[in-house]
């Protein structure tokens, strides 16, 4: 990720209005590093699976993690993975516990087909979230989204982020380019 579009995210994310936690559910499976890096990031943390896991599911599981806006290693983690489908990003209000969190976005890893099968749902994954979010009703996104205020997913590799929240009680999507078209990359 260049300079620039690292600002642009930053201001995006950390806009200046005190009061939210920016926090990035992050999809193990999609690099092998990112278990190690989540955990030597001293970023706080929780695996989305719960209980003691084999080592190869624990390296490919979802982790929720927040991120401070001036800590180094959010800086570290969103150069070296933005950009390359690495999760979602999640918006809450400061009063929002990490827990609270953490069980909320738990509910939504399985779903169930209408054949009646159970499936993984990796919702975490910025190509699957764009996807999904429009499909649903304004009843459907305001459970899914539940104690948070917004959801982030990367767009156009990395170019771009699309935020999903609510206005006047329905999605609005609204998609904002990290950088100027014209800008050298």
């Amino acid at each position: 990720m260049n300079d620039m579009i690292m600002q642009s995210l930053d201001a995006l994310l950390w806009p200046g209005n005190a009061g939210r936690h920016v926090h990035w559910v992050m999809d193990g499976a999609r690099d092998p590093a990112i278990a190690g890096l989540v955990r030597a990031s001293g970023l706080e943390h929780a695996c989305l699976f719960s209980g003691p896991l084999h080592p190869r599911l624990e390296a490919a599981a979802p982790y929720l993690v927040r991120l401070p806006p001036d800590a180094p290693a959010t800086a570290q983690l969103l150069r070296r993975g933005w950009g390359q489908s690495w999760g979602i990003l999640a918006s809450a209000g400061a009063g929002v516990p990490f827990d609270t969190l953490r069980l909320h976005l738990k509910k939504f890893l399985r779903v169930k087909t209408e054949d009646g099968r159970t499936l993984a749902f990796r919702y975490y994954d910025p190509r699957v979230l764009n996807v999904f979010l429009p499909t649903c009703t304004s009843e459907e996104f305001r459970d899914f989204l539940g104690p948070m205020a917004a959801l982030l997913a990367e767009t156009d590799g990395g170019a771009g982020v699309r935020a999903f929240d609510l206005e006047d009680d329905a999605m609005r999507v609204k998609d904002h380019p990290l950088q100027p078209e014209d800008a050298p990359c």
